[in-house]
């Protein structure tokens, strides 16, 4: 079992954009995240938008998304400012570690880092998706009791506050 203190983040450029296009999702997990290799041209075309590698060592093992759009994942502008989080996975053969829960902090620590005007996470999950919800709270997230229509699946907004630089009375609304 790796160290999930060895787990780390880093934009993906063009050395690890061919190891992150061979990450396998697990059985069922398509209708979540959707086509990896999709997920990384499109963030990288989109100057709003960061392709981000999860990294264990030096090896790519999950990928995700951060947009800094203001209504790109929540479809509105939200009242305090806040990235977008997208198409996290973890690379099957990786799942299962308790490696999820560390790329999400070490996610949330280089959005800090790099992103400090930022003072949420932001993003919407399936509400069928239990595992997900379950790992998210996990890792820091709430619910916010709003639900937005993804296509044909009902989807639950959930934040995460970025740092204690975040002014208390920041937290977006629900609605």
């Amino acid at each position: 079992m790796s160290d999930p203190a060895t787990v780390h983040v880093q934009p993906v450029d063009a050395g690890l954009a061919a190891r992150v296009a061979t990450l396998q999702l697990a059985p069922g997990q398509y209708p979540y995240v959707g086509e990896i290799a999709f997920n990384l041209a499109d963030a990288r075309r989109d100057p709003m938008s960061e392709a981000m590698a999860v990294l264990a060592g030096d090896q790519a093992i999950g990928f995700y998304r951060l947009d800094l759009a203001p209504r790109a994942v929540v479809g509105r502008e939200l009242p305090a400012p806040h990235l977008g989080l997208r198409s996290l996975l973890l690379d099957r053969d990786w799942q299962g570690r308790g490696l999820g829960t560390a790329a999400v902090q070490a996610c949330c620590a280089d959005a800090r880092r790099r992103h400090p005007d930022r003072h949420w996470l932001a993003l919407l999950v399936d509400c069928g998706n239990h595992s997900a919800i379950a790992a998210y709270r996990r890792a820091g997230f709430r619910a916010t009791g709003e639900r937005r229509a993804v296509g044909s699946w009902p989807q639950q907004l959930m934040l995460r506050r970025l740092g204690p630089e975040a002014p208390p009375d920041s937290s977006p609304s629900p609605h």
